[in-house]
């Protein structure tokens, strides 16, 4: 019965290693913390809009960006599928907050005190810092997602946001 108990300990303690999170890779930390950043910003993004009345979604100025990085990842060497599937990640998760932002708004939490930033402003700031992680991306190959995801969480306020944007890492 006591060996049974000691094998039962080790398989357990063999799971809880394989279940924990990965470290984040030191070369990943600056892009990770951009992706955050970037995150952060969609709440001041859905102020803007929800102010003036816009959707979240904006096809034409996803696809502008799309196709802007995708030009950009050319000339680092990326393959267009993986741009595609970093950036849509990325935009993606912006609109996950954007909308969990408004959801909130709807329900009665008040809006932050003040004038919304001007939404074209805040689109400049999210440009620059596109093209920064998308350099970055570029030599971040070995990002674990749940690392990415857990360190993500912290920036966020719908956790699917942080999923979404850490799934680019996947298949890289």
């Amino acid at each position: 019965m006591k060996a049974y108990f000691q094998a039962m300990l080790v398989l357990a303690a063999v799971f809880l290693c394989a279940c924990s999170t990965p470290p984040l890779p030191e070369e990943s930390v600056p892009m990770v913390a951009l992706m955050g950043e970037r995150l952060s910003l969609a709440r001041d993004v859905a102020w803007a809009k929800w102010t003036v009345g816009l959707p979240v979604r904006d096809p034409v100025r996803e696809d502008e960006i799309i196709k802007k990085l995708v030009r950009q990842g050319e000339s680092s060497d990326l393959e267009e599928g993986v741009v595609l599937r970093f950036v849509r990640a990325q935009i993606e998760a912006s609109c996950l907050e954007q909308e969990a932002w408004m959801k909130k708004w709807r329900e009665g939490e008040p809006l932050p005190a003040g004038d919304p930033p001007a939404l074209e402003a805040l689109r400049l700031r999210i440009d620059r810092m596109s093209a920064f992680l998308l350099a970055e991306y570029a030599g971040a190959w070995d990002t674990p997602p749940a690392a990415a995801r857990t360190r993500l969480k912290k920036s966020v306020i719908d956790p699917r946001s942080a999923t979404v944007a850490a799934s680019a890492f996947v298949g890289k």
